[in-house]
């Protein structure tokens, strides 16, 4: 069992202001994503495709609300004045853009200063998925906890075509 749902099996919601998650890009943006995904993975996929189930976003809602919400906000709008970004914003979806499932998974923190991917698998692909529920992205087929199939999937701000 993870830090993560230790904290919340053991009921220490009081001190669920400490607890954030930080999703920050790795690398240096570039465009949209080319054939090469996460560490060389041949890309098969975008996040448009229905990448993420309505289950797994429901679960990262609740995920959410007790645990990052005093950080990032309810709506997912950030608190720019203490460093926490929006996760659900135009601007949440450039800087994301040209990266992949893989890179947004690895980078949703038990609080700023842990390292990538500390917290259960499970529970970072819920919080991903509810993240991309909030920006408009639409549910599908369940999102793979393995950082290989993760890796296959493009994350472009826009749907393939629209723009």
């Amino acid at each position: 069992m993870s830090r993560f749902s230790l904290f919340l099996a053991g009921g220490a919601l009081a001190t669920a202001a400490a607890l954030s998650f930080v999703i920050a890009p790795a690398f240096a943006q570039g465009g949209n994503a080319t054939a090469s995904g996460y560490l060389g993975t041949r890309v098969t996929e975008n996040i448009w495709d229905g990448v993420y189930s309505d289950e797994q976003a429901d679960k990262g809602a609740i995920l959410y609300r007790t645990a990052c919400s005093n950080c990032h906000g309810k709506q997912l709008e950030g608190v720019p004045d203490e460093g926490n970004p929006a996760l659900a914003a135009p601007g949440f979806m450039v800087e994301w853009d040209g990266q992949s499932m893989a890179d947004l998974v690895a980078h949703v923190h038990v609080s700023p200063h842990s390292r990538p991917s500390d917290m259960d698998p499970l529970t970072a692909v819920a919080l991903a998925a509810f993240i991309l529920n909030q920006n408009g992205v639409p549910s599908g087929k369940a999102l793979s906890t393995e950082k290989s199939e993760q890796g296959k999937i493009a994350f472009t701000q826009f749907k393939p075509g629209t723009k």
